[in-house]
């Protein structure tokens, strides 16, 4: 799912990163600038910041300085200890708080205010929340605890997902409702040039 570890692996993953995030909107190039940080993060911590390492006291201070920039650009928070696929899009990246042991597949689409957490103060799981591939988490979305979303879901805006979703489905809410979508032949490659001229039709 990632390449985070190499440095091709991270130009690879930022490649797809700035095709599916752009265009000539403030919010296209914001994300464009969080995602190019948060991949550099990302390859850092691969590099320096795992426990054991000995410069991981720099990975730290890393980290702190990307979460400030996060914050001022789009009061969002992405760190580098997330494990996030390529082409991550976000329409409107502010007010996205995502935990460190998340896992995000290929192609999701995160929208603002979404927020991506662990139940509690401490992780109990690593490797959780746990996201698959071409996900789409509509405004507001709240992921929480030890879940797993299959592939091809889509969230709802203002839903908050505390259970495990099964791949092609639909969650609405509150309360949340868990509905199946059945694949269409009409959705589009992820990464495909229809994909990238228009985002959501890898969902029909």
């Amino acid at each position: 799912m990632n390449e985070s570890t190499s440095f091709s692996g991270v130009l690879r993953n930022l490649a797809w990163d700035l095709r599916v995030n752009r265009g000539l909107r403030w919010d296209n190039l914001r994300a464009m600038l969080l995602l190019a940080e948060f991949r550099v993060e990302q390859y850092l911590y691969h590099k320096i910041g795992m426990p054991g390492r000995p410069l991981r006291l720099l990975w730290h201070a890393c980290r702190f300085a990307g979460s400030i920039y996060q914050w001022l650009l789009c009061s969002s928070n992405l760190p580098g200890t997330t494990v996030v696929g390529p082409g991550l899009r976000l329409p409107h990246p502010q007010g996205i708080i995502v935990a460190g042991t998340a896992e995000l597949g290929a192609f999701c689409t995160v929208y603002q205010g979404v927020s991506i957490a662990w139940n509690g103060f401490r992780p109990t799981v690593p490797g959780l929340p746990r996201i698959g591939d071409s996900v789409l988490l509509g405004a507001g979305a709240i992921v929480l605890g030890e879940v797993t979303l299959g592939s091809y879901v889509l969230v709802g805006a203002g839903t908050t997902v505390t259970r495990s979703v099964p791949d092609h489905a639909r969650v609405t809410g509150p309360p949340p409702i868990v509905a199946p979508r059945t694949p269409s032949v009409a959705a589009a490659l992820p990464g495909s040039e229809q994909h990238l001229r228009d985002p959501y039709s890898i969902w029909r």
